[in-house]
């Protein structure tokens, strides 16, 4: 009698193994290789290894080194705090100006993330000549340094004709928290483009302003909300929640009012969650 272990195997078994577990162990370990080389890679690459491809590398290293940097200056803990970055990062950015505009954009962005206001100098300075296309990320980044003297050069942007442009100064101007731009926001809360309208009611609402307080009344109106096709679901919930956040610190009935009813009611239970816990310390 031939021994069990001898016997041939049923051949739906070997069906099984031959196109199933052989092909799912191949793709395991294909899967850990590539872990394990993307780790060792990305360790030995430092901000200076992104500094260099943005210098020397050709157009696709250079941007994508720029994204790189400013996607781990994202981590603090990653900034560097000697003067040779800042003075190198700089220099990439002075040098990008006439490059693509993902470079420039990229490493206005990676500015921005280290909260150094060694560099509004030259954001301030490159916003004065800047091409349209990247003057969002100048701006935007200066909004994230959070200096208050960059408000003079963030104002006119209030005016620009593009309403993307309005809407990141809004934001921006807001991130400073200067009373002294309080009037100009206020302005720009009948602006045409709803985007700016609300960037400006939410800025406002950090400096402790209600001014805005309509427009914050209708960002957490999900009726409103739907009548712009644009705004899907997901951004839909990320706008009310910004209104509730600015809403929480101005003491309003009527905000207050809307809090409640966004705790007890609204679809989303991060909504919820997030009025319960303004109101009631929740």
């Amino acid at each position: 009698m031939i021994p069990k272990d001898n016997e041939e195997k049923p051949f739906s078994q070997v069906i099984v193994h031959s196109f199933f577990v052989v092909p799912f162990l191949i793709v395991v370990f294909c899967l850990l290789l590539f872990t394990a080389v993307r780790l060792l890679t990305s360790e030995q690459h430092s901000v200076y290894d992104f500094l260099d491809d943005i210098k020397t590398g050709g157009l696709t290293k250079r941007w994508q080194g720029a994204f790189e940097l400013s996607r781990v200056l994202a981590n603090p803990g990653l900034v560097p705090k000697e003067e040779r970055f800042s003075s190198d990062l700089i220099n990439a950015f002075e040098h990008a100006q006439y490059d693509d505009g993902r470079v420039r954009q990229y490493l206005a962005l990676a500015m921005g993330r280290t909260r150094n206001p060694v560099f509004v100098k030259p954001l301030v300075d490159g916003l004065k000549n800047e091409k349209d296309e990247n003057a969002a990320a100048l701006i935007y980044a200066l909004g994230m340094l959070g200096q208050k003297e960059t408000a003079a050069a963030l104002d006119p942007y209030l005016d620009h004709p593009q309403p993307r442009i309005r809407s990141i100064a809004a934001v921006a101007l807001g991130n400073l928290t200067d009373p002294a731009t309080i009037p100009a926001l206020r302005k720009v809360l009948n602006d045409p483009e709803p985007n700016v309208r609300w960037g400006a009611a939410v800025s406002l609402a950090r400096m402790g302003n209600a001014d805005g307080k309509d427009v914050l009344l209708k960002m957490m109106d999900r009726g409103y909300l739907s009548r712009f096709p644009e705004v899907d679901a997901g951004e839909q919930n990320s706008l009310v929640l910004t209104a509730v956040e600015a809403a929480g610190g101005l003491k309003d009935s009527d905000l207050d009012n809307r809090l409640d009813e966004l705790a007890q009611s609204d679809s989303n239970m991060t909504v919820r969650s997030a009025a319960l816990r303004i109101r009631h310390g929740t």
